[in-house]
C-alpha cells in the first residue's frame, strides 16, 4: 500500500464524475483502495483539509456528490472485499499468546455441583444489567429445575434509570429475604464497578450514591459477576443438566460489544478477548477508531466484531446512515453485499479469537472442549452458520459450539441466578 500526504487536490467539473456547483459541502470518504478522512468541495476544486490519500490500485478515486450516492458505491464495492477474504490469520491467533490478552480469575465453580444445589427448594432474584436493558426476575428451585417467574426489563441508553431500577429489586429483595445473583455488563473490582463503556449515566449515579459497590445496594445478599461469567456459569450448569459435561468451555458474548471467558482447571476466568490488536487482514474497510478501552492506541479485535462497537459504526463510516444492528441483520439475511461483509467479517474475527482463546488454555478438543456463543449477533441464522463455517476451516482445537439461545432465553439471567445459589463457589 503507497500512502501520500495531500494538502490540495485538484479536480475540475466533469473531471472524474465530479458535478460541482456554487454550494460547499463535506463528506467521509472511505470505499475500497482509497480513503480521504475528510473533504471540501467547491466550484473551484476539492481541498483537503486534513488527512491522506491512500493508494492500493493505482487509480483515482471517484469523488462523489452525496454520501447517499457513495452508499451504492460502498456496497458494490464489498462485493470485490468478499471475494478476497481471507480465512486463516495465523497472527491474529498467536496475538492471544501474547501478553495483549488481560485475564482475572474470578471463582472457582464445577457446573456439576451447581447442577446438584438445584434439589432443595428456595427462592433467588437474579438481575442482568446489560449495556442497552437491565432485566430482572424471581427464580424457584423446584424438584431439581431451576423455574423463572415473570420477567421485569427496562431498555435505556447509557444506563439511565438502571439505579432507580436497581433500588426497587433491593427492596424487593430484602423484603422477601431473597439471595440476589447480579450478572453486571461492566468490569468489576470485587462487587465494586471500576470500568464501564456503555453505561456512564448509571456509573456515575451509582458511584455518587453508593460507590459503585453492589455490596452497599444489596448488603449481605448479593453474589455479583461480570456477564461473562454469569454467561459461562448460567450456561456449563445448564449443559450439566443435560449430561453435557466439559473438560474445558469458552463462552463469548457478541452483541453491543465483545466479551468472553473460559472455565479451566475449575476456575471461572474472565479474558479480555475483545481488546486485543486487530490484524489488518481482519479489516477489509479500513475500520480506524481506536479501542476505547484504557487509553489503548490500536484498532481492536472488537472494532469490526460487535454490533455496536463494530458493524453499525463501519456501515455508518460507509454509507453515512445509522442503522441498528437489528436492521443490519436484516439486510445480512437478505443478502446486502455491504451487510454481508460487515458479519461475515465480524464471524471471521470471532472465530480466530475463539480458537486464540482454546489455544491459550490448551483445549482438549473434540468431546472434551465446548464453546459457547450468546448475544444479539447470534439471533441471525446467517451469522450462526458463518461462525461455524470460520471454525472450522481454521487449525487447531475442536469444540462442540453451542448457542445459548438453544439453552434458554437469557443465559446472562439464569447465570446470575445460579450463582446466588452457589454464593460459597464465589469466593474469590
Amino acid at each position: 500500500m503507497h500512502t501520500r500526504e495531500l494538502r490540495e487536490l485538484e479536480i475540475f467539473p466533469g473531471e472524474q464524475g465530479v458535478d460541482l456547483d456554487d454550494r460547499a459541502f463535506e463528506l467521509e470518504l472511505n470505499c475500497h483502495g482509497w480513503r480521504i478522512a475528510r473533504e471540501r468541495t467547491t466550484r473551484q476544486g476539492i481541498q483537503v483539509e486534513s488527512g491522506c490519500l491512500v493508494e492500493c490500485d493505482g487509480r483515482l478515486p471517484r469523488f462523489l456528490k452525496t454520501v447517499s450516492d457513495f452508499g451504492h458505491h460502498a456496497r458494490d464495492d464489498a462485493m470485490s472485499h468478499e471475494s478476497h477474504q481471507p480465512t486463516h490469520v495465523p497472527e491474529q491467533i498467536a496475538v492471544y499468546q501474547t501478553g495483549h490478552l488481560l485475564t482475572h480469575d474470578v471463582c472457582r465453580f464445577d457446573p456439576q455441583r451447581a447442577a446438584a444445589e438445584l434439589r432443595d427448594a428456595r427462592d433467588v432474584l437474579a438481575i442482568d444489567l446489560g449495556g442497552d436493558k437491565v432485566r430482572k426476575a424471581r427464580y424457584a428451585v423446584r424438584n431439581g429445575t431451576l423455574v423463572q417467574g415473570e420477567e421485569r426489563t427496562l431498555r435505556s441508553r447509557q444506563g439511565a434509570g438502571y439505579l432507580s431500577f436497581l433500588e426497587q429489586a433491593a427492596a424487593e429483595a430484602i423484603a422477601n429475604e431473597w439471595q440476589v445473583g447480579i450478572s453486571s455488563a461492566t468490569k468489576l473490582d470485587g462487587s465494586v464497578i471500576s470500568r464501564t463503556v456503555n453505561l456512564p449515566v448509571f456509573f456515575d449515579e451509582f458511584r455518587r450514591r453508593y460507590g459503585a459497590d453492589y455490596e452497599r445496594l444489596f448488603p449481605g445478599r448479593c453474589s455479583v459477576a461480570n456477564d461473562t461469567i454469569s454467561g459461562i456459569c448460567g450456561a456449563s450448569t445448564l449443559l450439566a443438566l443435560r449430561g453435557k459435561s466439559y473438560r474445558d468451555v469458552a463462552f463469548f458474548i457478541c452483541g453491543s460489544g465483545l466479551g468472553a471467558s473460559v472455565i479451566h482447571d475449575g476456575v471461572a476466568i474472565h479474558v479480555e478477548a475483545a481488546h486485543v490488536p486487530l490484524e489488518l487482514d481482519l479489516n477489509p474497510l479500513g475500520q480506524t477508531t481506536h479501542c476505547n478501552v484504557e487509553g489503548k492506541d490500536y484498532v481492536c479485535l472488537e472494532r469490526v466484531t460487535a454490533a455496536r462497537a463494530g458493524i453499525e459504526d463501519l456501515y455508518y463510516q460507509q454509507t453515512g446512515e445509522a442503522r441498528d444492528g437489528v436492521a443490519l441483520g436484516r439486510m445480512y439475511e437478505a443478502g446486502d453485499a455491504l451487510a454481508t461483509l460487515l458479519y461475515e467479517t465480524s464471524a471471521l474475527a470471532l472465530a480466530h479469537a475463539a480458537v486464540g482463546i482454546m489455544r491459550r488454555y490448551a483445549f482438549a478438543g473434540s468431546g472434551e472442549s465446548g464453546l459457547v456463543f450468546h448475544g444479539g449477533n447470534f439471533e441471525i441464522k446467517r451469522y450462526r452458520n458463518a461462525v461455524k463455517g470460520a471454525l472450522a476451516a481454521l487449525p487447531g482445537p475442536r469444540a462442540e459450539v453451542v448457542f445459548a439461545r438453544d439453552l434458554t432465553d437469557n443465559v446472562c439471567l439464569d447465570g446470575a441466578a445460579i450463582l446466588a445459589l452457589n454464593s460459597d463457589m464465589s469466593d474469590h
